[in-house]
């Protein structure tokens, strides 16, 4: 069976004034599907970096990233935007939703943009908001929604195409630890009904806890990874990524 996600030798640096940093140098990564993979590390180790590239939101200097058995160093700009809107599902620590679009609005607009939307996809939309629990806010705008609510709006959104694979950037930066714990359950129930693969950059073990495997990135290389049903707590499981991480 072909891996969700399989990176090769990526590399990525940045101009910072007068300065070439290098955010990622030679990264090394298999995920398998169905795989929940956190990945962590201190600021500036390139974990988001590494995120944004295999979320096709940005190409790398060298090497190759494979999403869903799609190289995507082959794909021209358009084909990208593309696959990235079909085959892809990426949430962000802010929420990003469209102030004027009701709750179902938000969710549909994927499919809206992609030219595609039909019956299906409407029952798909109760579907999720079943699975959320925010099917009696589907008609409401974000302003009228809690935090919690607006990022559940967020998953539905990123799952309405049925990605192969989901990526999040610091899911539940922006929740309570109460609304933060449901998101999880959430996330996982919904990931699990349409069978797909979560990549998630954190710095928090309370969210890494989640995962079946903790990838750490230290200086834009993986330095080490392990299993997360080894540890019993956020503390043992934090003392033991800061013995890789530092």
């Amino acid at each position: 069976m072909e891996p969700a996600v399989k990176v090769t030798h990526l590399k990525k640096s940045y101009r910072q004034g007068e300065r070439q940093v290098q955010a990622l140098r030679g990264v090394e990564l298999t995920i398998a599907r169905g795989e929940f993979v956190a990945i962590m590390g201190a600021s500036g180790s390139g974990k988001s970096t590494l995120l944004h590239l295999c979320a096709a939101l940005d190409r790398p200097d060298e090497g190759s990233i494979e999403v869903a058995g799609q190289k995507l160093e082959t794909l021209s700009e358009r084909q990208l935007t593309q696959f990235r809107r079909r085959r892809i599902g990426v949430i962000f620590q802010q929420f990003n939703l469209i102030p004027t679009l009701t709750a179902f609005e938000n969710i549909a607009l994927p499919v809206q943009l992609d030219g595609s939307f039909n019956a299906q996809h409407s029952a798909r939309i109760g579907e999720l908001l079943r699975i959320l629990k925010i099917d009696h806010r589907a008609d409401h705008r974000p302003d009228a929604l809690s935090g919690g609510e607006q990022q559940r709006v967020a998953i539905a959104r990123a799952l309405i195409m049925e990605p192969p694979v989901l990526f999040a950037d610091e899911p539940t930066g922006n929740l309570d630890s109460n609304s933060a714990n449901q998101f999880w359950t959430l996330l996982e129930d919904a990931a699990r009904a349409f069978d797909t693969t979560i990549v998630m950059v954190t710095h928090e073990p309370t969210a890494a806890r989640h995962a079946d495997r903790v990838v750490v990135l230290r200086d834009g290389q993986v330095s080490g990874e392990f299993a997360v049903q080894d540890f019993d707590d956020p503390g043992a499981l934090a003392a033991h990524y800061q013995t890789i991480a530092t």
